[in-house]
């Protein structure tokens, strides 16, 4: 039986700052129940998707939108969670 590799989870984030220079997207972070403070970078060759994304997190920095944090073996996402069970439970 294999092992779940370790997955961390930091809920309640909130994006205070996007800033996008070539492929790369600096993404930063804080608050949390630990008060977290830090900077997120992605790495967007396909320039649709680099765009795609420097909007949707540009919106979640406009509107405020609480933002949980997932890591798991060296990649990490950012995701509204909220969103995500709501849409579920539309379904």
């Amino acid at each position: 039986m294999e092992q779940n590799p370790e997955i961390e989870i930091i809920q309640n984030l909130l994006v205070f700052a996007v800033e996008s220079d070539g492929d790369e997207l600096r993404v930063d972070i804080y608050g949390g129940g630990d008060c977290v403070c830090g900077t997120l970078i992605y790495r967007f060759s396909d320039r649709r998707e680099h765009t795609e994304r420097t909007e949707v997190l540009r919106r979640w920095c406009e509107e405020g939108t609480p933002v949980t944090y997932v890591r798991r073996e060296g990649s990490a996402a950012l995701l509204d969670e909220v969103a995500l069970l709501s849409d579920a439970m539309a379904d």
